[in-house]
């Protein structure tokens, strides 16, 4: 992964409306926030260190039976 890629073991809920994240972000007003895409498109300043990465589901492997 780079550093415009974070795994997460769940997903958070967006800061702004609820809805699922998919960036944690910096945002335009200063603070950082969980985003869904609407407003990371709206509010976010982009992708990598020091701005904002997106969030991927980490999967979690099964043993082996």
């Amino acid at each position: 992964m780079s550093h415009t890629e974070v795994e997460v073991a769940q997903i958070p809920n967006c800061d702004l409306c609820g809805q699922p994240a998919q960036f944690d972000a910096k945002i335009v007003f200063g603070p950082w926030a969980f985003l869904c895409p609407e407003h990371f498109r709206k509010l976010g300043v982009g992708l990598g260190l020091g701005r904002g990465q997106k969030l991927v589901l980490k999967v979690r492997k099964s043993l082996p039976a």
